[in-house]
């Protein structure tokens, strides 16, 4: 089997393969906040198969963005 497909373990934590997804900033947020469109395309980069799928960028204060459309975790209504 080739380690691409094996299991590899970091810190404690083991994950299932080497397939990994990086981030990717898809600016589909409005007013920081996440939708259904995140919840899609991150779910189905997960059932894919991805050993591990990050999130793309999130600002933390709405001036700190790089466009209108980033993700946001500077209102407590980003994070339910």
């Amino acid at each position: 089997m080739s380690l691409l497909f094996s299991p590899i373990t970091f810190r404690g934590v083991e994950f299932k393969n080497r397939l990994w997804i990086s981030p990717m900033c898809q600016y589909s947020a409005v007013d920081g906040v996440v939708n259904a469109w995140h919840q899609q395309w991150l779910g189905s980069l997960a059932i894919g198969g991805h050993g591990l799928v990050m999130t793309e960028a999130t600002a933390v204060n709405p001036v700190g963005r790089h466009s209108l459309e980033d993700a946001g975790i500077w209102r407590d209504d980003h994070t339910t």
